[in-house]
């Protein structure tokens, strides 16, 4: 920014601040602006606090209009009332709700609005897009800018609504390259040890992974280890893969290879203590954990679709599989397990320089910088 002019301000808009991709990317992003001089404010609505001391650390203010119900209007009246009187020279938004009020407020109740930037951090499913992301998109004529943090969505945003085109941008996540490094030294340890982090649902491709631990055992005598991390939501479509899965790794005698951890802070320690993260989805934005694994010098098994084949190459710093087959994943397990430890390590390797280049958080502040600069000039 121009050392000479009054420091920018900036209010960024994301439902809360508890413990998700979308919030820590937002949170890294205010307090890396905030050193470099900008002044950056954040308005929430929904309660979970857990990401607010390293902003509170950094001098940055949080406002807090909570939601009384799921249509409640008043936390659109509060952002509009902030964004009127904040003297806020751009507005970012992370998912699709926090945009829709960003753009509600910011753009629809006055002709006396800032710049509004939102972003996109998920993908368009096999499946269909629902009703509430139709309706948001519908709303993207009145932004500023749009950011995905994917080319994959970028290309399908660009094709399916051509006239968002010049106003569409993609930028990479960004991570603490010092919190997620590699380990001191290997951990010994007897067997192949998969980690899988991921919430509970279809399009995870947790069955596909299950079915792949079947053939494993009946094809190859080779029965792996496997650790779940993530939230289990017992309710709806969640609760039916996860009583789906449950039915699977019990039908097939699974019960001593699969291990649910639940939700976990300790992600880096469980990323050295396993051998290789395994990564079946096929509906993503920019995941955070292949990038946390690569930072960490993990090799990552993962799908072959979206931007998967960018983050991991492909015999060098991990495999790819074809989502759809369990035999193809379970071949690829097989492989890996098949491969020398220097082998192993060098793939590591490779997986840390990618994210040394692609993935730092100078980097993702850097982008969001000069984007910011370029609307505002």
């Amino acid at each position: 920014m121009n050392p000479n002019s009054r420091p920018r301000r900036f209010l960024f808009v994301i439902d809360n601040l508890s413990t998700g991709g979308a919030q820590r990317q937002m949170g890294n992003l205010a307090v890396g602006l905030t050193r470099r001089g900008c002044q950056v404010e954040l308005f929430c609505y929904a309660p979970g606090d857990l990401l607010a001391r390293p902003l509170n650390d950094a001098g940055i203010r949080v406002h807090w209009s909570l939601k009384r119900s799921r249509f409640s209007p008043g936390s659109v009246v509060a952002l509009r009332r902030l964004i009127a009187g904040g003297d806020f020279d751009l507005v970012l938004s992370f998912l699709s709700t926090p945009s829709f009020y960003a753009l509600v407020a910011g753009r629809l109740l006055g002709f006396k609005h800032p710049p509004v930037v939102v972003s996109e951090r998920f993908c368009d499913l096999p499946e269909g897009v629902i009703w509430q992301d139709r309706l948001v998109r519908q709303l993207y004529r009145f932004a500023t800018h749009i950011v995905t943090n994917s080319h994959h969505q970028h290309a399908n945003l660009a094709g399916k609504y051509p006239h968002l085109k010049g106003r569409l941008s993609t930028i990479y996540n960004g991570y603490d390259l010092g919190l997620f490094a590699p380990a001191q030294s290997e951990t010994d340890h007897a067997g192949l040890r998969l980690l899988v982090i991921a919430s509970v649902s279809f399009y995870k491709n947790g069955l596909c992974l299950i079915e792949a631990l079947n053939i494993l055992g009946r094809q190859y005598r080779l029965y792996p280890q496997v650790t779940w991390i993530g939230q289990k939501v017992m309710t709806g479509e969640r609760l039916a893969c996860l009583n789906q899965m449950d039915a699977k790794i019990s039908a097939y005698g699974l019960e001593k290879q699969w291990h649910w951890l639940g939700q976990r802070s300790d992600i880096v320690e469980q990323l050295h203590a396993h051998d290789v993260l395994v990564h079946p989805s096929y509906g993503e934005g920019l995941p955070n954990v292949v990038c946390e694994a690569l930072a960490c010098a993990r090799p990552v098994i993962i799908s072959n679709t979206l931007d998967h084949a960018r983050l991991v190459r492909h015999n060098d710093n991990g495999l790819l599989f074809d989502y759809r087959s369990p035999d193809d994943l379970a071949a690829k397990i097989n492989q890996f397990s098949e491969l020398p430890l220097e082998a192993r390590g060098a793939m590591g390797k490779s997986g840390r320089r990618y994210a040394e280049e692609y993935l730092s958080l100078d980097r993702l502040i850097d982008e969001y910088e000069h984007l910011f600069t370029r609307l505002l000039a």
